[in-house]
């Protein structure tokens, strides 16, 4: 196999590495939040998908209003968590690949 096509393919397949280490943190990765009064509770799977809601016993009384700010507020406080944590993975991400474009051009010189 020429050097130049082996050291492409090595690199393909830090890519790909990253790409499944990235697809599993995702699948396992979770975010809680609550509201400010602490009366809900909601988690975010790592594809901000909603796969659980708490309410504390006695809110519904409150009204459906009261409720669904609650959630809200809850669910928003999860996304921005969420939200974080995929920016940093983004930066890490961009910054291996860039490393293993350099690789790459480095190699074909």
């Amino acid at each position: 196999m020429h050097p130049q096509v082996a050291a492409v393919l090595k690199q393909a397949q830090r890519l790909q590495s990253l790409m499944d280490e990235q697809l599993s943190k995702m699948a396992g990765e979770t975010f809680t939040a609550t509201d400010e009064a602490r009366t809900v509770e909601v988690t975010l799977n790592g594809h901000h998908w909603l796969t659980d809601v708490f309410i504390e016993e006695g809110l519904l009384r409150l009204g459906a209003d009261t409720v669904a700010a609650r959630v809200n507020e809850a669910l928003q406080n999860a996304g921005a968590t969420a939200s974080a944590s995929i920016e940093a993975d983004r930066e890490r991400i961009d910054s291996a690949v860039a490393e293993i474009t350099s690789d790459i051009n480095d190699a074909n010189r």
